[in-house]
């Protein structure tokens, strides 16, 4: 499973530098989301990515994200559930989690890039943003990941990145976005499984992510068509 080492100049220093502890890892990236926040607040843009844009039923929303939690719990099942010295030290990777790194990553990747790009066409922001969001991931080599390893990691990344853009133009909160990215993370770090034993596990999240994608991807083509039919 893809161990992401944060935000591509904070990746760079924690595949260097090899920080001891899970929070300094993070160090660098948390004046990039206070940056981010001041910014929103500043600009009062907070409910233009954190609100769903889609009118859709509770019911059918929790239907429409159900995939995320059965991908989650397949990883707690596979992971054997989480390890960490306390509950507290739990309570604070998971926080690093959501407040920094996935706040951080999404915002640039789902929230600024995507948005950019969504001027051109929804498939080009779709795809753009996913592989420069995997491109992240291959500083893993500097800090002595094989080749193989870090090619799987690439290729899941970019494959998480088309679900979660693709969640986007579906009309759906980046909030949305930020938890998943922030519980999957805190899955990896807290678990007690080596990445190289779950082989098989990682296969098959990246096969069932990649149906979800083709679904998400299929149904906002088809809602694309309606409305230009519907419009002409």
């Amino acid at each position: 499973m893809s161990r992401g080492r944060g935000f591509v100049v904070n990746g760079a220093y924690v595949s260097m530098t090899h920080p001891t502890t899970h929070y300094l890892q993070f160090l660098g990236i948390v004046p990039l989301a206070i940056g981010i926040a001041f910014y929103l607040t500043k600009t009062k843009k907070w409910p233009h990515f954190f609100s769903f844009q889609q009118n859709m039923s509770f019911k059918t929303r929790i239907l429409f994200l159900s995939p995320f939690l059965l991908y989650l719990l397949i990883i707690l099942i596979g992971n054997k559930g989480v390890h960490g010295s306390s509950i507290v030290d739990l309570v604070l990777i998971l926080l690093t989690q959501t407040l920094v790194i996935a706040f951080v990553e999404e915002m640039v990747f789902r929230g600024f890039i995507l948005n950019l790009l969504l001027a051109k066409s929804y498939k080009v922001a779709v795809l753009l943003s996913s592989f420069l969001f995997a491109f992240t991931h291959s500083l893993n080599m500097l800090s002595g990941q094989s080749v193989a390893n870090t090619i799987f990691q690439i290729l899941f990344a970019f494959v998480i990145g088309l679900v979660l853009a693709l969640l986007i133009v579906n009309g759906q909160s980046i909030g949305v976005t930020i938890v998943f990215h922030s519980l999957n993370n805190f899955l990896q770090f807290t678990s007690p499984v080596e990445a190289n034993d779950s082989l098989l596990i990682n296969y098959t999240l990246l096969l069932f992510l990649s149906g979800y994608a083709l679904y998400l991807w299929n149904r906002k083509s088809t809602l694309s068509v309606s409305h230009h039919q519907v419009s002409g």
